[in-house]
């Protein structure tokens, strides 16, 4: 096993080299082609993952990396551990990691988890955060990777919420790997100067490129259309007006892919609200369907036309989050 990532934490996208997120996305791919199961440094290894939100994909990835490779492994909700909140984080930091291997943390801030990996003794792995989702941007550069054989060159477009958390890591990553990157939506969303100037930097470095633009014809030619939902994960539901406002003329649908290329794929970090029927879905359309018509279907940020359409791998990139998590276990736990 590659030494190049023992012991590190893995808090941003940002903070790896590109040679280091190439080993990761590699190495994931390694390990689902091959089936790979147990390796050395994970076998009777334990871990332990806290969500202060609720999560269904990365706690099941969590969770099923840890049994196939042979880890124990602990999970704590938002109302069964103290972290933050009567321990400080200090002090849960310097207890949990004399249990543990490795420690994972959906948390509020990231200032939060940067805290506790500064007093934690074990790798610490960050399951989201305000401002950046590094698990799903590893995933979503390997199931790019599987479709095009290649990352460097590739043109994705993310419309919508195109610079929130899961935007930003991806678009760390993609850029550190030679990508060009399109974020459409509205100019409210847009990265602030200073953050463009680094994502500009990233860029020249690798040969990729990055813009922001509030035109949906900007879709020409990308290869990826990417989506996150329009209302963040702990966000009041009060927020739906606002928020339906902002982001109307960027919903992902038949008239908008006529201008990607013939054979994009269309990805979602998940959950979608795309028609299919669920108790958000429903309450959205009842509420908001005569004011923003766009929604009147329960299809919110994307058409159901597309993300149930031959274009669209979402499932296989919700899958991907194992195989990522399992390479970051890998590569990480001493």
């Amino acid at each position: 096993m590659n030494k190049l990532l023992t012991g590190r934490n893995l808090l941003r996208i940002r903070d790896l080299q590109p040679n280091e997120i190439s080993y990761l996305v590699d190495l994931a791919q390694k390990i689902k082609k091959h089936r790979l199961g147990h390796f050395k440094n994970t076998k009777h290894k334990k871990a332990v993952c806290f969500f202060s939100k609720s999560s269904s994909r990365t706690k099941s990835a969590w969770e099923v990396a840890c049994f196939e490779m042979g880890m124990g492994s602990s999970y704590n909700d938002a109302n069964s551990s103290q972290l933050g909140i009567k321990e400080s984080i200090q002090d849960s930091a310097e207890v949990f990691s004399r249990f543990y291997d490795v420690i994972g943390w959906r948390c509020m801030k990231y200032a939060d988890i940067k805290l506790l990996s500064e007093h934690a003794g074990v790798p610490v792995i960050n399951l989201l955060c305000d401002q950046n989702h590094p698990t799903q941007a590893i995933c979503d550069l390997l199931t790019i990777k599987e479709h095009f054989g290649t990352i460097k060159g590739v043109k994705l477009a993310f419309v919508g919420a195109c610079n929130n958390n899961v935007a930003r890591s991806l678009i760390e990553g993609l850029l550190s790997l030679g990508g060009h990157y399109v974020g459409i939506g509205p100019r409210a969303v847009f990265p602030d100067q200073k953050e463009m100037k680094f994502y500009q930097a990233l860029a020249k470095q690798s040969g990729g490129s990055i813009k922001f633009s509030t035109k949906i014809s900007d879709l020409k030619g990308c290869q990826v259309i990417y989506q996150d939902v329009f209302l963040d994960l702990g966000e009041s539901t009060t927020l739906w007006p606002t928020r339906l406002k902002l982001y109307q003329g960027y919903q992902v649908n038949q008239q908008a892919i006529k201008y990607a290329h013939k054979d994009f794929i269309y990805m979602h970090c998940l959950p979608a609200i795309n028609g299919s029927p669920s108790n958000y879905a429903n309450d959205v359309k009842t509420h908001f369907g005569k004011q923003f018509p766009y929604v009147k279907n329960g299809e919110i940020e994307v058409a159901g036309s597309v993300f149930y359409s031959k274009h669209a791998v979402v499932y296989q990139q919700a899958v991907n989050r194992l195989y990522a998590i399992k390479a970051i276990f890998a590569a990480v736990i001493k």
